[in-house]
């Protein structure tokens, strides 16, 4: 399995060669190409550190990049920076297949935060067409404007429900628009992380968690972020945890 999955990154490599700037890494050019040639003859341990040395925040939609890291942790055992770099991945190329690794790696660590259900497959579906979709419900929301112009100079009357209608619908545009903005989340990072009730480290404890799970940010109040841990809000500081 890891031979197939080293020919698969070492063609993700040429690929990434081949497409230019977009895809080549922007990283120190000599760090990595000695990171590349260690990672060729299986130093993976030394190849890893030069990776994560120059993996940075432009370098988060680096697909090659993203795949080498996850490979290299989970190789070394280090399953929270694996999963880590698998969730970046799934931001810009999101699969079922993604997801069926993550579930999987997951449940091998009883991790919480990546199950395959409905909302994992409307993000799939949301990030491979999300910028169609606005534009087409742009598109016909301004065609419902439009009418309701026109009925209003031809002196035609309009009811109260079909306005409210078209105020709640572009109302929920924005709500499609906007929601890459409003859905973020984050690994947990800290081995021994305290879910609060308050924002306060004077507050109660709701549950005492480890590295690794995966949490969707609700908002953020002074050093802690807003979650939900088993159907309750709960707030976690945010030195415990690593934005993807």
């Amino acid at each position: 399995m890891q031979v197939l999955l080293t020919k698969y990154l070492k063609i993700c490599m040429f690929i990434g060669s081949i497409l230019g700037p977009n895809w080549a890494i922007s990283g120190d050019k000599n760090e990595l190409k000695t990171a590349d040639s260690l990672f060729a003859i299986a130093h993976y341990s030394e190849a890893i550190e030069l990776y994560k040395k120059n993996f940075t925040e432009s370098e988060k939609n680096n697909q090659p990049l993203l795949l080498k890291l996850s490979f290299l942790s989970e190789r070394a055992g280090n399953y929270t920076d694996g999963l880590y770099y698998l969730s970046n991945l799934a931001q810009t190329n999101p699969s079922r297949t993604l997801f069926e690794k993550m579930e999987n790696l997951a449940q091998e660590h009883d991790l919480q935060g990546y199950a395959l259900d409905d909302y994992s497959y409307f993000i799939i579906f949301y990030r491979r067409y999300g910028a169609y979709i606005p534009l087409i419900l742009l598109v016909f929301a301004t065609y419902i404007v439009y009418i309701m112009v026109t009925k209003t100079r031809k002196g035609q009357g309009i009811q109260m429900i079909h306005k409210l209608s078209i105020i709640v619908y572009l109302g929920l545009v924005a709500a499609i628009i906007n929601l890459p903005s409003l859905y973020q989340t984050a690994i947990i990072i800290n081995p021994k992380t305290f879910l609060r009730t308050d924002p306060s480290g004077a507050s109660g404890v709701v549950k005492g968690v480890g590295k690794g799970h995966r949490i969707t940010i609700l908002g953020s109040v002074d050093h802690w972020y807003r979650t939900i841990w088993d159907h309750s809000i709960v707030y976690i500081r945010k030195s415990d945890v690593r934005n993807i």
